[in-house]
C-alpha cells in the first residue's frame, strides 16, 4: 500500500485551474451546453422563454458527472460548480438562479445536498432571489443511511441525481413549481443510500485523505473523501451487497411485495466488471426478499474523484405515487451523463461562452429603508463595529486553535479577514441607515470570509437587515427583533439550534437576557447581556456537537469552547461594551 503522504498523480494542468479546465472541457464535448465561466455555471442553450419550471443542481466539483454533466433536456437546466468538494459561493448560485429564470418563467427549483456549506450558500441565494421577485423554491436532499442519525439529517448522496431526473420530467410535462417541489420532498422520504470504499481519494496536489489497509473497507464512506463510520474486512461482492442492502431495507422498512428502483453510484475508480457483478448481486438479493426491482441504473452519478468504492441507492415506489415516479424516470433525456447524448451536435454559435451579467443588475434590496440614525448614533455604530473588528483580528490564534480539533483550523483566519474588511468599510461608508449597513456587511461576509462561516454570517446579517428595513423606529425592540431574525435564518439553513455547540449558544443566551432586560437601565442591560454571551460561549465546552463540522468527528477531537461561539462572544461583547460606555 502506498504511504499516506505519497502524492497521487493526476493528469491536470494545475490544482488551481482544474475546476475551470473541467468545465471548459465539458462544453467542448457537448456544444449544446453553455458555460458562464466567471460564475462556473453551465446551462442548456436556450432562446426565448419556455414558460416552464427550470431545475438547478450543483455543489462541489470532484463528483463528476454531478452536476454539470447531468445538464440537458430531461435533466438539469443548469448547474453551478464550487471548488473541489466545496460549496459554490452564494453569488454564483444566485447568478445561476437568475440566468435560468430569465428563460423559464415558471420558476426555478433548486436541489441541494444536505451539507452545511450548500445549505447556507444555496439557501441565501434562494432568499436573495426571492427578494428580487424571482419565483424560486429549494429542497434539501439527505438520504444517506450512515449519517441519518445526525442532528441535521443524512448527507445528500446520489439520490439527488434521481430527483434531478424526476423533477425535470415533471417540468417538461407542465407541472407547476410547488407541485414539483412537493413531489421531490415526498420522494426523498422514500430514498436511502449506503456504500463502501476500498481506497481513499486525494484532492489535486494532495496525498490521500485517509489510510485503509489492503484487506479492509470503509462502510458509510461519503462523497467528499470522508472515511466511513466503520472499518470492516473486505468480503465478496455478495457479502458486501448483503451488508449494505440489509441496512437500507431496514432503514426504509421494506418488505415482500414492495417495488423499488436501484441506482449504483461508482465512487470513482471501480471497474465496470465490478459494477456489473454488484448489479447482479443486487437483483438476486432483492428477489430473495420478495422485493420487486423495477429498474436498476449504474454508473458515475456523484463520484468522489478516484475513490475505489460504490454506493447503492434504493427508491421505494410506494403504492400512491410509485407508478408515476417510474414514468418520470422513464422519460427521455439527452444529458451528457448518459451515453449517446445528442448534445454532441454542434451549431453555429458553439464558440460563444460568456456570462450574462444583466440577470444580476436588478437588486431590489439596496433601497434606503428602515430607521435613520442621528450623527451621534452613527458615530457609536461606527466605533462599535471598529471594536468588534479589532477583537476578531486579535483573537485569530485562539480561534484557529479552538477550530483545529474538529475543523480545518482556519476559523480565526476567516474572521480576521472579515475584521479587516469591516475596518476598511467603516472608513468611508455611510452609516445613516443601519438596515443598509447590515446588508452591506452580509455581502462582505459572503465575499471576504467565504466558506461555511461566511455563509452563516451572511445569512444572519441579511436577515437582520430585512428585519430592520421593516421597522419604523430605532429602539431596543427593533434591534432585538433583528437579532432574533438573524438567529432564525441561521437555524433555518444551517440546521443548528441552541444547545448544539455552535455560535447560536452565545447569541441565544445573550438575546434571552437582553429581552428580559428591555425595560431596565440600558447600561445595566448591556452589561448583563455581555455576561450572558460569555456564559453561553463557556457552556459549549461541555456540549455534544450536534450540528456543523464538529458533529461529524469523534468527541475525542472536540475539546474546549466552540470556535464559532467564542468568535461570536468576542465581537458581541466588544459591541456591547462600547455602546454601554458611549450611548
Amino acid at each position: 500500500m502506498a504511504e499516506h503522504n505519497t502524492m497521487t498523480r493526476k493528469v491536470i494542468n494545475s490544482p488551481e485551474s482544474c475546476v475551470d479546465d473541467n468545465l471548459r472541457g465539458l462544453v467542448a464535448l457537448f456544444p449544446k451546453l453553455r458555460l458562464h465561466p466567471k460564475h462556473r455555471v453551465v446551462t442548456v442553450r436556450t432562446k426565448g422563454d419556455s414558460g416552464r419550471v427550470a431545475v438547478l443542481g450543483g455543489g462541489g466539483s470532484g463528483h463528476e458527472p454531478f452536476a454539470a454533466g447531468l445538464t440537458g433536456a430531461g435533466m438539469l437546466d443548469g448547474a453551478v460548480a464550487g471548488g473541489i468538494f466545496a460549496s459554490p459561493p452564494t453569488g454564483h448560485v444566485l447568478y445561476a438562479i437568475a440566468q435560468l429564470f430569465k428563460h423559464h418563467s415558471g420558476g426555478v427549483l433548486v436541489i441541494m445536498g444536505n451539507y452545511t456549506g450548500d445549505r447556507l450558500n444555496f439557501g441565501k441565494a434562494i432568499e436573495k432571489a426571492k427578494i428580487t421577485g424571482i419565483k424560486v423554491e429549494g429542497i434539501i436532499v439527505g438520504e444517506d443511511v450512515a449519517s441519518s442519525k445526525n442532528k441535521t439529517g443524512g448527507r445528500g448522496m446520489c439520490g439527488e441525481v434521481i430527483l434531478y431526473k424526476m423533477t425535470a420530467a415533471m417540468s417538461l410535462r407542465g407541472y407547476d413549481l410547488l407541485t414539483i417541489r412537493d413531489m421531490a420532498i415526498d420522494a426523498s422520504k422514500y430514498m436511502a443510500t449506503l456504500g463502501v470504499c476500498l481506497s481513499a481519494c486525494s484532492l489535486p496536489g494532495q496525498p490521500p485523505l485517509f489510510e485503509i489497509a489492503p484487506d479492509e473497507m470503509e462502510l458509510g464512506a461519503g462523497v467528499h473523501g470522508e472515511a466511513g463510520i466503520e472499518k470492516l474486512k473486505i468480503g465478496t461482492a455478495k457479502e458486501t451487497v448483503k451488508l449494505i442492502l440489509d441496512r437500507i431495507v431496514e432503514h426504509l422498512k421494506l418488505e415482500a411485495g414492495n417495488r423499488v428502483i436501484a441506482a449504483i453510484n461508482n465512487l470513482g475508480s471501480t471497474s465496470i466488471l465490478e459494477i456489473n457483478i454488484i448489479s447482479g448481486e443486487i437483483k438476486e438479493y432483492l428477489e430473495s426478499k420478495g422485493i420487486h426491482l423495477e429498474r436498476i441504473y449504474a454508473g458515475h452519478l456523484k463520484a468522489s474523484l478516484e475513490m475505489h468504492g460504490f454506493q447503492i441507492c434504493l427508491l421505494h415506489l410506494n403504492s400512491q405515487y410509485g407508478d408515476l415516479w417510474l414514468d418520470f424516470l422513464d422519460d427521455p433525456t439527452d444529458c451528457p451523463g448518459w451515453a449517446g447524448s445528442n448534445l454532441s451536435i454542434r451549431s453555429k454559435d458553439d464558440e460563444s461562452h460568456e456570462d450574462d451579467e444583466t440577470v444580476l443588475h436588478t437588486d431590489g434590496r439596496k433601497a434606503i429603508s428602515g430607521p435613520k440614525l442621528s450623527a451621534k448614533e452613527q458615530d457609536i455604530l461606527r466605533m462599535s463595529l471598529k471594536s468588534a473588528a479589532e477583537d476578531l483580528i486579535k483573537n485569530e490564534e485562539l480561534l484557529n486553535r479552538l477550530d483545529s480539533g474538529c475543523g480545518d483550523g482556519d476559523c480565526g483566519i476567516t474572521l480576521k479577514n472579515f475584521g479587516h474588511a469591516i475596518l476598511s468599510y467603516i472608513q468611508t461608508a455611510s452609516l445613516e441607515y443601519p438596515s443598509n449597513v447590515l446588508w452591506e456587511l452580509s455581502e462582505m461576509a459572503e465575499t471576504d470570509m467565504g466558506g461555511t462561516s461566511g455563509g452563516i454570517y451572511s445569512l444572519g446579517l441579511s436577515a437582520a437587515s430585512q428585519s430592520l428595513a421593516g421597522a419604523s423606529v430605532n429602539s431596543r425592540e427593533t434591534w432585538l427583533s433583528a437579532w432574533e431574525s438573524a438567529m432564525s435564518a441561521i437555524t433555518k439553513y444551517g440546521g443548528a439550534e441552541p444547545g448544539d455547540r455552535t455560535m447560536l449558544d452565545t447569541l441565544h443566551s445573550a438575546a434571552v437576557v437582553f429581552k428580559d432586560n428591555l425595560k431596565s437601565d440600558f447600561k445595566i442591560a448591556l452589561e448583563k447581556t455581555a455576561e450572558a454571551a460569555e456564559a453561553g460561549c463557556a457552556a459549549t465546552a461541555n456540549m455534544i456537537a450536534r450540528a456543523g463540522r464538529a458533529s461529524y468527528v469523534s468527541r475525542a477531537h472536540v475539546r474546549g469552547e466552540d470556535a464559532g461561539a467564542r468568535a461570536a462572544a468576542a465581537w458581541l461583547t466588544a459591541v456591547l461594551a462600547y455602546v454601554a460606555l458611549h450611548y
